[in-house]
Order: C-alpha cells, then sequence, then structure tokens
C-alpha cells in the first residue's frame, strides 16, 4: 500500500468533525450576534435545507421496537468547517 494514500476512515472522520465544530460555532455565533442579516446569512442561510426523514420509521415487533431517523441540517459554518478540515488534510499528513 502506498503510504502516501490515506485512509478512507480518516478521511470521512475528519470532514464529519469539521462539521460538526463549524454547526457548533455557528449555534454559538446565532446566540452571540444580535438579529440581523449578518446573523441570518451566519447562521440561517442553509438551515432549510434538511434531508433526511422527516418523521422517523418505528418498527413495532411487539417484542421490542426499532426507531430509525436521520436527518441531515446544513448551515453556512458547518459548510465552512468541513471546507477548513479538507484543508487540514490536503496540506498536513495525519
Amino acid at each position: 500500500m502506498d503510504p502516501r494514500r490515506r485512509n478512507i476512515k480518516i478521511i470521512v472522520l475528519m470532514i464529519f468533525s469539521g462539521a460538526i465544530i463549524g454547526s457548533v460555532l455557528g449555534d454559538v455565533a446565532a446566540a452571540l450576534l444580535p438579529e440581523s442579516v449578518v446573523r441570518n446569512f451566519f447562521v440561517l442561510s442553509f438551515d432549510t435545507a434538511k434531508y433526511g426523514l422527516a418523521e422517523p420509521f418505528v418498527l413495532d415487533l411487539r417484542i421490542f421496537s426499532l426507531t430509525f431517523g436521520f436527518t441531515l441540517k446544513v448551515n453556512f459554518m458547518g459548510v465552512v468547517g468541513m471546507g477548513v478540515a479538507y484543508y487540514l488534510l490536503r496540506y498536513y499528513r495525519v
């Protein structure tokens, strides 16, 4: 295996971590910024784009029930976090 190739698990983990950190920073910015156009741009610009199940899917098997659900909610800071994670992956070897 080529030592310069990256493991796909590390790439997915870094991009996912960047999205989480960016979303948390977006939520902090929402709490700190007053109601304005800037706050709406950084926090709510992609907030209307929610992908996934509207209601969780419940499978009831009488003895136990399984609930499945997944929602992806994207805001601007989450996208910035993914970009920073990509930059770090590209220029720094892990």
